[in-house]
């Protein structure tokens, strides 16, 4: 009496196929991977920087919190946009921001930078961004009419 396990040689065919599958997915993942151009941290220049920072302003203004921290001048804001600001910018990007108020006397009693000072005389790209901020409003008090200027520089590090 002959058993059915022993001698059968039909599913030898699909081991091989599947092995040969393997391979070649494991070829193409390989190859791919060799000739695959992996970004490098991006560079930013003074353009780019300069829509970055803009951008990032905007942001903070259409949420209502600029207004709000720059309006206020306390040491408590200034801390807060120094935060606010260090969290929307990308890590590898130091700021300086200057506050003016219209006559051009500058308003913020601290600094509110991210990075030393040397990252700024030291590099090639310095871009500066120039926002307003009219005032603001809170809800159910009258509108506060008290514009700010806003300079914003910004280098990559």
């Amino acid at each position: 009496m002959r058993l059915g396990f022993v001698g059968d040689r039909r599913g030898q065919m699909r081991v091989i196929e599947a092995i040969m599958a393997i391979l070649i997915v494991v070829v193409a993942v390989v190859f791919v991977d060799l000739f695959a151009v992996t970004p490098v941290s991006p560079r930013y220049e003074s353009g780019e920087l300069e829509k970055v920072g803009f951008n990032v302003l905007r942001d903070l203004d259409e949420e209502g919190l600029l207004a709000r921290f720059v309006c206020n001048a306390s040491s408590v804001a200034w801390a807060n946009l120094t935060s606010a600001l260090a969290a929307s910018l990308p890590t590898d990007v130091y700021f300086n921001l200057t506050v003016y108020d219209l006559t051009g006397v500058v308003v913020n009693s601290q600094s509110i930078s991210y990075g030393a000072s040397r990252v700024f005389s030291d590099s090639a790209y310095v871009a500066s961004v120039t926002y307003v901020v009219p005032g603001y409003s809170a809800p159910g008090y009258q509108a506060v009419y008290r514009p700010r200027v806003l300079v914003l520089q910004l280098v990559r590090g």
